[in-house]
């Protein structure tokens, strides 16, 4: 199918009425913003023809490279309008043409929440390009109507220059005459599938997508997941199968339940991912030609308004992740997250370790028997008299690393869970979520190939805290301290059970 190198517009009149007084309005503003990124990058005029009811008839879809349609309740409602846009897609369908290199070349523009598959059921597997902020409070969907300033930052341009870029995209491979690339074309290796979130993880996860977008990898899912819970199960394992690794991000909302379906689409996504890592895990005991496969659980560090659910389904994801090397929560700032998912696509993370000479260890054995003193940054002053009177007492004391790259600082800490005889976590002035992810770490030590039983393991506490102790019992870690000031017969039990 032959293209030319038109872009089109397709909106109803009713959605482009001025907006609070001022002369344009909302599509009128996109277009012109939309025109000028797309001249920028182009570094060529964007010429991007506006079609609604009163010009259809004048401008032919035929041959058209890109078709962008603002899809609204008053598009719907425009037979006009819809007529040619699923007419357009099916031919495009029809000639193989409608997804190229990951795109498609009808772009579907959402600037409120709305369902169009009723009216445009020829593109409901389409990726939609929401341009609308949701209320971290409320829930609630706000329209933008001020293109400018933080909030429109994040949500709006963020979105709008990806657009723009995916249009370049299309644009040039039409130029070129390129054909469409197959699957097979993109390595397993170069494939992440990068789970759907709630809406409080929208902007976070077009924050990954575009980073990794950007290097070259290949982000699934490309296409929009189905409704009823089958089928939404059967495409999201068959992305996985693609895919060598696979990341989900966890805030506040729990996410909507697909048709058929108690859970969320959110939950679904992790414990189909959950049982795939396991059948990796078996599949590479036996097979010549291993396939790495790993998975990030990336929980927000500012969760605040976390319903009893939501708590519930975190804790179980960390649960489960605790049990296999190849799966890994982490509670730190998205910055950090990014050089995590570096790690484990361009080293090969846990599965290209290597076993390096670290600072606190010597390769000989010593004899003296090694404590993992876990502690927060903020916390190592108040350590020095624990520490020191572990010291004296005989035993080697390590600690976590706090400079370098983020990578050596992760690889210590996992180095230093895989070679202690015991552990003790130090709950001073760190939150308890942390304390927690520290435990969890200590239950995946085998999976960073630790071989011999963990003799001891505590969490001393500098100070009485409001903390649920059974969550401390159930995962069998002794209760140190918990009434204020350093005593070394605080120590006792965990040193009688170190000596065993």
């Amino acid at each position: 199918m032959k293209f030319n190198k038109e872009i089109h517009l397709y909106f109803s009149e009713e959605d482009n009425q001025p907006i609070e007084g001022a002369a344009k309005g909302w599509v009128s503003n996109f277009h012109k913003f939309l025109s000028t990124l797309l001249s920028q990058i182009s570094r060529d005029t964007a010429d991007i023809k506006l079609v609604s009811e009163s010009t259809i008839d004048s401008t032919p879809i035929d041959g058209t490279a890109v078709v962008i349609a603002v899809c609204t309740p008053a598009l719907a409602s425009s037979t006009q309008l819809t007529t040619a846009l699923n007419t357009y897609a099916g031919e495009l369908k029809q000639n193989d043409s409608l997804i190229n290199e990951g795109i498609a070349r009808v772009f579907k523009v959402h600037k409120s929440p709305f369902n169009e598959d009723e009216a445009l059921p020829e593109l409901e597997n389409v990726i939609s390009y929401d341009f609308f902020m949701i209320d971290p409070l409320t829930g609630d969907a706000q329209e933008f109507k001020r293109f400018f300033g933080s909030d429109a930052e994040r949500s709006y341009w963020m979105k709008l220059v990806d657009m723009a870029y995916d249009i370049h995209q299309i644009l040039q491979d039409t130029s070129r005459k390129s054909k469409v690339v197959s699957e097979d074309d993109v390595p397993r290796e170069k494939t992440v599938y990068l789970a759907s979130t709630g809406v409080d993880m929208v902007i976070q996860r077009d924050i990954i997508k575009r980073e990794l977008i950007r290097h070259g990898y290949k982000v699934l899912p490309q296409h929009t997941l189905a409704k009823e819970v089958g089928q939404l199960e059967h495409q999201v394992s068959e992305d996985l199968h693609k895919c060598r690794l696979s990341i989900h991000l966890i805030g506040e909302d729990y996410g909507y339940k697909p048709k058929g379906s108690e859970i969320s689409v959110v939950d679904i996504q992790n414990r189909i991912a959950s049982n795939h890592t396991y059948e990796m895990v078996d599949y590479n005991k036996s097979a010549k030609e291993k396939k790495p496969f790993s998975r990030l659980i990336w929980v927000s560090p500012d969760l605040k308004n976390v319903t009893e659910r939501q708590k519930i389904f975190i804790e179980d994801l960390k649960s489960d992740a605790a049990a296999l090397e190849e799966a890994e929560v982490l509670q730190i700032p998205l910055q950090e997250l990014k050089s995590i998912i570096r790690e484990e696509l361009v080293t090969g993370g846990r599965f290209q370790r290597e076993h390096r000479e670290i600072a606190g260890y010597e390769r000989e054995n010593t004899g003296s028997k090694v404590i993992y003193l876990i502690q927060d940054k903020s916390d190592v002053k108040d350590t020095g008299m624990l520490r020191k009177f572990l010291e004296d007492s005989g035993y080697k004391v390590v600690a976590p690393s706090y400079s370098g790259d983020l990578i050596d600082i992760r690889y210590i800490h996992q180095e230093n869970l895989r070679r202690c005889d015991g552990s003790i976590i130090y709950f001073g002035n760190a939150k308890e979520a942390w304390i927690k992810t520290k435990l969890q770490d200590l239950l995946k030590a085998p999976g960073f190939g630790r071989e011999k039983k963990l003799k001891a393991k505590a969490v001393y506490f500098d100070g009485q805290k409001a903390v649920d102790m059974e969550h401390y019992e159930r995962n069998n870690a002794l209760v140190l301290g918990n009434n204020g000031g350093f005593k070394p017969e605080h120590l006792k039990p965990f040193l009688t059970k170190l000596e065993k």
